[in-house]
């Protein structure tokens, strides 16, 4: 069945919109990072996205205080010690502490974008004062509807069927976030015994669908 997690106070987001999509890819992310970026730019199809990749830190925290991406979507690496995650930007480095304004302010929760963060162990959290400190807890306090992340490091090849898969059957196979991740993740537990399918962590409604305008994404149907 369906395995999605959530943090205390999240809100049961049933709506997910993928317009005015947004995609993370700073320099030196994987080689087959552009390769990602464009099935999935082919995946969500008329949902329109910004014309090129975000590279800068700049750029980044402007979008998420302004509450402008309805899908955010990083292919990148993300690094993780005993001081937490963080993903190298073009200018400086992004981390979870710098969602902090985003977070008390709830900039995102009107847009409730889908983040999927497609990097190694971006679901790892730290004690932080008391609390969870990670990509996964920050971005839900600023009001994202959902959040994918990995529990430990994967496969490039991999993480890029994992989230064709998974956007193709969010999208045109009209499944529900919960259904999506489930299909995603047997379609490729066939490779080679990889566990990759393993490590996501997704937060958010099992029952939430993608809705497009005032509908739901057309289906194959």
């Amino acid at each position: 069945m369906p395995l999605v997690r959530r943090i205390y106070g999240q809100d049961r987001v049933r709506r997910l919109s993928l317009e005015q999509a947004a995609f993370v890819v700073p320099p030196g992310s994987p080689a087959d990072a552009t390769d990602e970026i464009g099935r999935v730019r082919a995946r969500i199809g008329a949902a329109k996205p910004h014309t090129a990749p975000v590279t800068t830190h700049r750029e980044l925290a402007e979008l998420i205080d302004l509450g402008q991406a309805g899908l955010l979507h990083f292919a990148c690496h993300n690094a993780f010690s005993a001081k937490g995650s963080s993903v190298t930007m073009a200018d400086t480095v992004f981390d979870p502490i710098d969602l902090s304004t985003a977070a008390e302010s709830r900039s995102l929760r009107d847009a409730r974008p889908l983040v999927f963060l497609n990097a190694c162990r971006s679901a790892g959290e730290i004690d932080w004062f008391g609390t969870s400190l990670g990509w996964a807890p920050q971005f839900l306090r600023a009001g994202a509807g959902a959040f994918i992340g990995t529990l430990w490091p994967v496969r490039s090849d991999s993480a890029l069927a994992f989230a064709d898969s998974f956007y193709q059957q969010l999208t045109t196979g009209g499944q529900t976030l919960g259904d999506a991740s489930l299909g995603a993740r047997r379609a490729i537990r066939e490779n080679g015994g990889d566990p990759t399918r393993l490590a996501y962590a997704v937060y958010g409604n099992s029952s939430a669908r993608v809705y497009r305008g005032s509908g739901l994404m057309p289906t194959d149907d």
